[in-house]
């Protein structure tokens, strides 16, 4: 199983999204009550390091089951 370099490169602007997202709008602590952007997209202050965590680790694990599923 070998990653492409476009896949590669798409996860890292995903990271690089998001990673710009946490530290312009978000929190940098664990612990907000709401999920964004299940709390509503106005609330984007509610963007904490936990929603960093899932919108960047589960693709990659997607990403890695298809890959796996395909092998």
């Amino acid at each position: 199983m070998k990653l492409t370099n476009k896949e590669i490169g798409n996860y890292l602007i995903w990271v690089a999204v998001n990673f710009v997202v946490l530290l312009v709008f978000g929190r940098l602590e664990f612990g907000s009550y709401e999920f964004y952007p299940l709390g509503g997209f106005e609330e984007i202050s509610d963007y904490d390091i936990s929603e960093f965590l899932a919108y960047t680790i589960v693709p990659f694990i997607v990403i890695l089951a298809i890959k796996l599923k395909k092998d």
